[in-house]
């Protein structure tokens, strides 16, 4: 367990990195809409963590090609970036990992082009709640099987499903390192401690938890039946008292 906590130097070096990806988020959100390709704000984001100091930590990871995830309707996560043009309706989300000084931060959003159809919205609104409670909720003492069901709790209250093979995990050093965090429910888990840091992100889908790579580029996953899918995440560390997120401007 005590490799999972780190020290509030650490912490502080993970703050750092996860600033970066908060920023990139505010910025992007400023540009996000009708008529912006994705391959736009790829730039963006590269052009904000290079000035900031940090190195895109997607980029090349395990052969990666971009330096944010962008993923659009029926994609959930790993979207790669490429010529499409958003439109009035569309719903994204964007994932975002900044390495400085060789401690990582991790964060993701989603949000909808213009207006939604209220279903769409409420699929946004639930992945959000689950995501900010959660992280009120972890505790030093609660077991990453009671963190999962909470989260799940959500998906189910509102009729969603939580991808069951796409996970949270510790973040520091590397970006993806133990403990990996479901977001549904089962018997037992990690428990977590003060100092540790991790990522949380519910990835909650509008009909059932059938997931494809897409072929095409051997990264995308996308929902087999086309549905929607939302992504929010944060990077936190465990405290007395509950989560703190580190990924903040």
């Amino acid at each position: 367990m005590k490799k999972f906590v780190k020290t509030e130097e650490q912490i502080q070096l993970i703050k750092e990195a996860a600033r970066i990806v908060a920023l990139v988020h505010f910025e992007l959100k400023k540009i996000i809409k009708e008529g912006v390709s994705l391959l736009e704000l790829d730039k963006k984001a590269e052009e904000i963590i290079i000035k900031e100091g940090g190195i895109p930590s997607f980029k090349g990871f395990e052969g990666y090609p971009a330096s944010i995830c962008a993923s659009v309707n029926s994609a959930m996560v790993h979207g790669i970036p490429n010529e499409y043009i958003l439109q009035k309706g569309d719903l994204i989300s964007i994932d975002v990992g900044v390495v400085k000084n060789g401690w990582n931060g991790d964060a993701a959003f989603s949000m909808i082009i213009g207006e939604g159809s209220e279903r769409m919205q409420k699929l946004l609104n639930t992945t959000k709640e689950a995501l900010n409670k959660s992280i009120e909720f972890a505790k030093p003492g609660v077991s990453l099987g009671e963190l999962g069901a909470f989260i799940e709790s959500f998906a189910k209250r509102d009729g969603f499903t939580v991808a069951k093979d796409y996970v949270g995990h510790g973040i520091g050093e590397e970006m993806h390192e133990d403990p990996f965090i479901p977001n549904y429910g089962y018997y037992g888990g990690v428990i977590l401690k003060e100092g540790m840091t991790i990522c949380i992100e519910p990835m909650f889908i509008d009909g059932p938890d059938s997931l494809f790579v897409d072929p095409l580029d051997g990264w995308t996953v996308r929902t087999k039946h086309g549905g929607w899918s939302s992504h929010e995440e944060h990077t936190i560390v465990i405290r007395k008292n509950g989560g703190e997120i580190l990924s903040k401007i």
